[in-house]
Formats: C-alpha cells, sequence, structure tokens
C-alpha cells in the first residue's frame, strides 16, 4: 500500500505502529504483503564554512551556543497552511502518468519521475504502482544474487543491533602516536587548530569506530580516506564540541559535519533532534542528497527538506513523520515556525552555513546561486557576466541591489546567445530610464520580437467583442451565411 507524500496524517507519539489510510484503494497482491508500519521516510554542499552547535534551550525553539569552541582551518601547504487538506487522488498505476520531478523534490528510484509515493517494504521513493512492482523485483533480484555471490553471508547470522549509544574515544593507534609526530601531520596537512584540549586527528575513518552500515556507505560514496579537514573536524564533533571550521571549496567539509550529526541524531529519542541551515535552496538540496547517501540503512534515520521554491503542504506532511535531521534555508523554517508547525526544543545538534551578513567581504564571485533564498543588505552593485536564462531569474539576480530603499546599480553583459530575449530586457529596462546600448536597440532580433508582438496584440483585439465593432462582426456573420 502507498502513502501519498501530500496526505496529511496526525498521530499521537504512540501510533508509529499503526496504518493510516487516506481513502478506500483497492490494494493489488502484493501490497497485502507489505509492512504495516506507516513511518514514512523522507529524502536525505561543499560550504565556505560550517558551524556545529551541541547545546539548545529546552525553554526556546532555537538553540543556543554553549561550551567550548575548537577552532579548525585548513589551509594548503602549497503545517501549510495546517488547515488545507489536499485533494486525494487515486494512486497512478503507471509511471507515464506522472510528472517529472522538480529540483528539490523526491525522485522514483526506478523511472526518474517525481517520488509521490513511498513504498512500505523498503523507504524507497516510487512514483507509481508499476515502479513500485519493478522496484520490489530488483530488490528481490539482488537479494538472490547476493546469496548465490556469498552463500556463507547469507547462512551465518544477523548483523547484530547497533549499541544504544555511542561515546568516541581516541583509536589505539592514535593514541600510540607521539606529540611531535602529531604536529608534523598537523603542519603537513595545512590544520590549524586554536582551542583548548582539542583531540587529536584521525588517520582513517575506522579510527571512529563508526557502525558497519556508516562505514560501508562511506566507502561507497567514494570515501577512502578522510581528508584533512574531515581528519580533525570529526572526532572534534563526534566528542560533542563546538567547532568553527573553515576550509576550501571541495575539500569535504559537508561530509565532515554530517557524521557527527548522524551519530548525534542516530541515538536520539527525540525528533527532530539535528538542525542544519543553509542560505539556499540548492546547496540545501545537494546536503540532503548527501546526507540520504551516508545514512543508508541505518534505522529510523530520516530527513525533511525545507526550502522556498517548493510547495509547503507535503514539507509540513513529511515533518510529521518522526523525521530525525531537518534541512532548510533560514526563510522557510521561519514560515514553518510561525506556524508552530515544528517544535525544535528536541534538537541537539546544529549546523549553520556562514551564504555574508557581517559585510566582511566587499566582492563575492558567485553562480546564480545567489540570485535567491539570500537577504543580502547594503549591495551596490551587481554585475552579471552571463544574461540568465530566463527573465524571472534576471529580476531576481538585478534585484539583489537596491533593497530596502537603497539605491544600486546591476549591470548585465549580454550578447546573441540571449536573443530570445532582446525584446524582453527592453521592455523592462527601458521604463527605468536606464541607458541601452545601440547594438541591443538597433538588433533586428529585437524588432522582429517587437513586430510579432504587436501583431499578436492586434489580433488579439481584433478577436474582442466590443460596441464598435459588434454591427460589422455581425454583417461579416450573416454574409457568411448566405454564401454558403
Amino acid at each position: 500500500m502507498f502513502v501519498p507524500r501530500s496526505l496529511k496524517i496526525k498521530r499521537n507519539a504512540n501510533d508509529d505502529g499503526k496504518s493510516c489510510v487516506a481513502k478506500i484503494i483497492k490494494p493489488d497482491p502484493e501490497d497485502l504483503q507489505l509492512d504495516k508500519s506507516r513511518d514514512v521516510p523522507v529524502d536525505a554542499v561543499a560550504t565556505e564554512a560550517a558551524t556545529i552547535d551541541r547545546h539548545i534551550s529546552e525553554s526556546c525553539p532555537f538553540p543556543s551556543p554553549g561550551g567550548q569552541l575548537a577552532e579548525v582551518h585548513s589551509v594548503s601547504p602549497e503545517q501549510g497552511a495546517k488547515d488545507s487538506h489536499p485533494s486525494e487522488e487515486p494512486v497512478k498505476s503507471f509511471s507515464k502518468t506522472q510528472r517529472w520531478a522538480e529540483p528539490g523534490e523526491p525522485i522514483c528510484v526506478v523511472c526518474g519521475r517525481y517520488g509521490e509515493y513511498i513504498c512500505d517494504k523498503t523507504d524507497e521513493d516510487v512514483c507509481s504502482l508499476e515502479c513500485k512492482a519493478k522496484h520490489l523485483l530488483q530488490v528481490k533480484e539482488k537479494e538472490e544474487k547476493s546469496k548465490l555471490s556469498n552463500p556463507q553471508k547469507a547462512d551465518s547470522e544477523p548483523e547484530s543491533p547497533l549499541n544504544a549509544s555511542y561515546v568516541y574515544k581516541e583509536h589505539p593507534f592514535i593514541l600510540n602516536l607521539q606529540e611531535d609526530q602529531i604536529e608534523n601531520l598537523k603542519q603537513q596537512l595545512g590544520i590549524l587548530v586554536q582551542g583548548q584540549e582539542v583531540t587529536r586527528p584521525i588517520i582513517d575513518f575506522e579510527h571512529c569506530s563508526l557502525p558497519e552500515v556508516l562505514n560501508h556507505n562511506l566507502k561507497k560514496s567514494g570515501y577512502e580516506v578522510p581528508t584533512p579537514i574531515q581528519m580533525q573536524m570529526i572526532p572534534v564533533g563526534l566528542l560533542g564540541r563546538d567547532i568553527l571550521a573553515s576550509a576550501d571549496t571541495g575539500s569535504g567539509k559537508t561530509a565532515a559535519f554530517l557524521l557527527p550529526v548522524i551519530m548525534r541524531a542516530l541515538f536520539e529519542s527525540k525528533t527532530p533532534s539535528a538542525l542544519i541551515l543553509t542560505p539556499t535552496r540548492e546547496l540545501a538540496i545537494q546536503i540532503e542528497r548527501q546526507a540520504k547517501e551516508l545514512m543508508s540503512g541505518l534505522p529510523r534515520m530520516k530527513t525533511v527538506l525545507l526550502v522556498g521554491g517548493l510547495p509547503l503542504p507535503p514539507q509540513l506532511y513529511r515533518l510529521q513523520q518522526h523525521v530525525k535531521v531537518i534541512i532548510a534555508t533560514p526563510g522557510r523554517l521561519l514560515d514553518i515556525i510561525k506556524q508552530s508547525s515544528v517544535e525544535l526544543c528536541g534538537v541537539k545538534i546544529v549546523v549553520v552555513d556562514e551564504g555574508l551578513l557581517e559585510g566582511d567581504y566587499e566582492v563575492v564571485v558567485s553562480t546564480g546561486v545567489l540570485g535567491r533564498g539570500l537577504d543580502l543588505i547594503s549591495v551596490r552593485l551587481v554585475v552579471n557576466f552571463d544574461m540568465p536564462s530566463s527573465m524571472d531569474e534576471y529580476v531576481h539576480q538585478i534585484g539583489r541591489v537596491g533593497r530596502l530603499g537603497q539605491n544600486g546599480t546591476a549591470i548585465t553583459f549580454i550578447n546573441n546567445n540571449s536573443k530570445r530575449l532582446f525584446w524582453d530586457i527592453a521592455k523592462r529596462v527601458k521604463p527605468t530610464g536606464s541607458i541601452l546600448p545601440p547594438q541591443l536597440l538597433n538588433s533586428p532580433y529585437l524588432h522582429d520580437q517587437k513586430r510579432k508582438e504587436q501583431q499578436k496584440d492586434k489580433q488579439t483585439q481584433n478577436d474582442l467583442v466590443t460596441g464598435a465593432n459588434l454591427m460589422d462582426i455581425i454583417r461579416k456573420h450573416d454574409k457568411s451565411n448566405s454564401q454558403k
């Protein structure tokens, strides 16, 4: 049986094991074999810096920093509407009747379309009954293939469950290293550390004594050995210390804070128990994707993505499914908090990106990601070296200047690659009194688009029935009938 993502289900804390059905739907035979558990999973960036805070006030929905601070640097050595209930629809039978997923939405594991439903047996996203059946068949074939390739493992005892708690302890190999060896290692790797009694860096992920499933996911995701920022940041984070870390883009900061987040949330009973804040939707989507890869196979580890630009009701619904980790942009999270649709008093670990409000940087070079989701203030100049592909994106990007009544300037470089937008640009910019280059105003592409639009407007006006042309329309109609 499926549970649509947009279906609103209210549960008590003890209702985890009960089935919740939106409407009576005749299940197929395969559905009858699925579990009755209704826990609905949710889908799981390299940033310039991240902050991890392990302390939270029980009397306030926002975390308050505390404890000791370890500063780590890696330097190169050389409810929506709570009252709105989406209309209920029958479960889609075929994948071709499902739409394609928007950025950030769950994706069907079989065909890649919008993963509107969740398969109860595997907790994977699927788009239809057709893809559910294919998915279960793939899982069965994979299990049988695994048994044939490794019969001894198939007949062995099942893997022991996770321990009730986790406490990081330095690995014997790390403990046996001399202090000068540790300092020499840090110097060679470009690791700079400030703080009191900062634990030693690890050399291998195995030194963290992580669950076997997590170690397997790390290798599957391509993490063979930790990067310098991961060597120092992971053990400090696992100890529950507050961290301020900075490193180059692509250095592995996301995994460096995700591992402490996962290990802390894994053994917490309250939900949500971890919060990751990032300034943009795109970065949040990337973080959740990586979090899902690392959490795969871990019990009760679910994430929810709370970002603008996507429908709110499905996000509110996912919040109700006992998610452990929230990955959100500040604006959307504040909207949900104001609706009293989430409580953060159970959060034990928080990660906050650095997106720029302190005014430390006079110049920021970025992709179009800065066009949305960031409330940058006092921006006086925006330079678009590449014209955005749509007028909507263009408006958002030049809108970074002149906020809150301030004046600003936006400069955009365009060429014939953007010729289909020439007339739209001229219409948008000319009323503001801005100077348009003669190459644009004299472009044949612009005049051709202007002519087509005028013809279209004229045709639209001719199709309208008004008092002035009513008699002409009647005469034409009578004349046409008489000729017939």
